[in-house]
């Protein structure tokens, strides 16, 4: 079940949102984000709220709204939100005012690769999912917006249309130019491929690529410089920074001037640099090292097999089980190799190894989360005050979700959604000061207890209580400015002991700062976000206490 992911998190939960919106309201919001995406320039930044604004037409209150997001990642998460939001309301291509072409058709009418139009859609070409005659739901472009492209794009096309692959005979020439243009001077590896270019007006990325391709097999032969000056640690991050972002290998030994295994050392050596600081917890099982673990659990086909309803993921009891073992124990096979990552001399492999488990895990837990989704809807939907609305604690409920995922222990037999009601209510009656006193609501002390039943969780003795203690406070120092450490440790009555601390409320937080009740709840959430990543499940039950 592959798909095209939104990278950028505030715009993916906004996708998980609108699900639950009616068909004509998703039609419009489909309309808006396809106009949205016609104006974002690649070279600016735009915050969340714009975007929410101009999909949805209401304005986020939580602190995401001031979230930056850049506007060539923007229209790559747009595309794929324009994809599946079109896929959800199953447009039928035979019922469009115009014709509607599939990508086969289209790449047939212009002689290119479906690579050709993935790169047409990114400068501006519209695509939409539809439902076509044998019923599968593909991708598809409206005459009338294919027309506008070739308008605007003529140039584009036609070049597209013309190009020719090199024959072998092209090849060597360009070969023997690089041999002679590199022996008659001095000049770098991009000086004499801009050469090449001029005289045989082929395309730069071509030229590297052959020049690349047969470094490869006869090391040396072209003469070819790579500068050998050592680079500072600001520009060995930017390196790892623009490879996690997508830049490929061939555009870092450009733009820095370094060998290809100069490239892969630097990122490899910050690969594992975050994956052995990373905090990486999971729920134990005697089967995870059982000979056969890999086959059974592994082997498992729960994510091929489970049903869908209008886009929302549906999960039985045997399939959520099967779902959360999998998911905690390729986080025990991340954390086994991370221990051998500590002593391995060469570790790429190891490292493609841990990122693939860490990553299906990530995965999973985004399916269980989406399948449950209407739970934290539910829920919301009781607990609206006049202070707070469905969209703000829809969030708050997300955010309680995401943790009850990593803290759920399945092997108890227990159903997920049991869990994550306790867990989400217990937020909300520390979040809303009206919940506590409310006797149709469980307190969050109850629900304390509760999760410590669930869990069968024994009390920690003193030396790990003050050392998760000391790893909390270094975490919220060095993640948090100063009024964001200030609101936490207020609210959480982290700056006293541990059995008699007493957190302040939100409105004498903001009497001490000078800010209302409701912009220290913005910014504690805020701070939460940041802190998600970083907390431990020790560290988070202090926090919350």
């Amino acid at each position: 079940m592959s798909r095209a992911k939104i990278k950028n998190k505030s715009i993916e939960q906004l996708f998980v949102e609108l699900r639950f919106a009616p068909q004509s309201q998703r039609q419009t919001q489909l309309d808006a984000a396809e106009k949205l995406l016609g104006i974002i320039d690649s070279n600016k930044e735009y915050p969340y709220e714009f975007v929410c604004y101009k999909i949805t037409g209401y304005r986020p209150k939580t602190s995401l709204a001031e979230e930056q997001i850049k506007g060539d990642e923007l229209k790559d998460d747009l595309r794929v939100f324009i994809t599946r939001l079109s896929g959800q309301l199953e447009l039928a291509a035979s019922e469009q005012s115009e014709k509607v072409f599939s990508l086969s058709e289209l790449t047939d009418k212009f002689s290119v690769s479906e690579k050709t139009i993935s790169r047409w859609r990114k400068r501006g070409l519209r695509a939409r999912k539809y439902l076509f005659e044998d019923g599968k739901k593909r991708l598809g472009f409206l005459a009338s917006d294919v027309d506008d492209f070739i308008e605007t794009h003529d140039q584009i096309v036609n070049n597209a249309a013309g190009f020719s692959q090199l024959t072998g005979e092209q090849k060597e020439h360009i070969l023997q130019l690089a041999c002679d243009i590199s022996a008659k001077g001095k000049l770098s590896r991009n000086q004499v491929i801009d050469r090449i270019v001029e005289i045989t007006s082929r395309g730069k990325e071509t030229i590297r690529t052959i020049l690349s391709d047969y470094e490869k097999k006869e090391p040396g032969r072209l003469g070819l410089n790579v500068s050998s000056a050592r680079l500072s640690p600001k520009e060995a991050n930017l390196i790892y920074k623009l490879f996690k972002q997508g830049t490929s290998v061939p555009e870092l030994m450009k733009q820095f001037g370094k060998s290809k295994s100069s490239i892969y050392r630097i990122v490899n050596k910050r690969r594992a640099r975050a994956i052995l600081a990373a905090t990486i917890k999971f729920i134990e099982s005697d089967e995870f090292s059982a000979n056969n673990a890999d086959i059974n659990i592994l082997s498992s086909d729960v994510l091929e097999n489970f049903k869908t309803k209008d886009d929302q993921v549906l999960l039985n009891r045997q399939e959520e089980a099967e779902l959360f073992r999998k998911y905690n124990y390729l986080k025990f096979l991340a954390c086994c190799d991370r221990e051998e990552l500590k002593s391995a001399k060469y570790y790429g492999n190891l490292l493609n190894r841990i990122e693939s488990c860490l990553e299906q895990a990530e995965n999973i837990k985004k399916i269980i989360i989406e399948a449950n989704m209407r739970l934290v809807v539910s829920i919301a939907s009781k607990h609206i005050g006049s202070n707070q609305s469905l969209q703000d604690l829809v969030s708050e409920g997300n955010f309680s979700m995401m943790r009850a995922v990593e803290k759920f222990d399945y092997t108890r037999g227990y159903r997920f959604s049991t869990y994550a009601s306790w867990a989400i209510a217990k937020n909300f009656a520390r979040k809303i000061p009206a919940e506590e006193t409310r006797p149709d609501r469980h307190t969050a002390s109850d629900m304390s207890n509760i999760q410590q039943d669930m869990r069968n969780i024994g009390v920690a003795d003193i030396s790990a209580i003050e050392h998760a203690q000391r790893s909390l406070d270094h975490i919220i120092t060095n993640n948090l400015t100063e009024r964001e450490q200030h609101i936490i440790r207020g609210h959480f009555g982290l700056d006293g002991s541990r059995l008699k601390r007493k957190g302040k409320s939100m409105k004498q937080i903001g009497d001490e700062l000078g800010i209302s009740k409701e912009r220290v709840r913005q910014i504690e959430l805020e701070a939460l976000q940041k802190l998600r990543q970083n907390l431990g499940p020790e560290e988070f039950d202090l926090l919350i206490g």
